[in-house]
């Protein structure tokens, strides 16, 4: 499962919080350059069973993400709760993206509801009845480090500053937003973090995703 605590911001508060990471913990910062394409098909029917199909680059690799359940909680601002599954893909699979790598995964039956599917003998492969087509973009570069959390360091999580844009339906809007994913450990943790920092950045808890803010762009709730 994914947790995270989500906090839109300003870049120059995002690039404080970093070098406040590396100055004062002696974080070591990854930066990486994501692409990411999101698909549904036609009529839209992963987003009406919640599901989410995601094709990202991270630099030099190609990642398939699903996500399925749960989504921001409201009970705890900038929280989020998904299942997820990343199955590493190559270039060739972007061109035709399907859903037979996901035939040993929970949830291969709910994307076989939603888009159907037909064997090609060619292939070797279950293509979708109803394809998937790219639905937005998003162009950001992350710039990360790993961080520990609670007493003697018991929890392990990645803190990150997204900064780029979403591109859809001919609309564009700016990603510049912390993100703090749980490696390891307790969710209690997190979210002591995730209040101090808060506190000393004045943040703000972010219910939206980046996927839920480019559906509104599309006009789709």
């Amino acid at each position: 499962m994914e947790i995270e605590l989500k906090y839109p911001t300003s870049k120059d508060t995002g690039k404080k919080i970093l070098d406040d990471l590396k100055a004062e913990k002696g974080a070591e910062l990854r930066v990486i350059p994501m692409e990411a394409i999101y698909y549904d098909t036609e009529d839209k029917g992963l987003r009406d069973k919640k599901l989410t199909y995601r094709i990202r680059k991270e630099g030099s690799k190609n990642v398939l993400t699903i996500k399925y359940g749960r989504g921001s909680d409201k009970g705890n601002k900038g929280l989020h709760r998904r299942e997820e599954i990343n199955i590493p893909v190559s270039d060739d699979f972007i061109e035709k993206p399907g859903i037979d790598v996901l035939e040993d995964t929970p949830v291969y039956k709910e994307f076989d509801k939603a888009v159907g599917g037909q064997y090609s003998d060619d292939l070797g492969i279950m293509l979708p009845l109803k394809p998937l087509k790219p639905l937005m973009v998003m162009v950001f570069t992350r710039t990360e480090a790993d961080i520990t959390l609670g007493e003697e360091g018991r929890s392990s999580a990645v803190l990150s500053y997204d900064e780029g844009e979403i591109r859809a339906g001919g609309a564009i809007e700016p990603i510049s937003e912390i993100e703090i994913e749980l490696s390891d450990g307790f969710e209690e943790d997190l979210l002591e973090f995730g209040e101090n920092l808060s506190k000393k950045y004045g943040l703000q808890g972010g219910n939206k995703s980046k996927y839920a803010r480019g559906l509104k762009l599309l006009g789709i709730k």
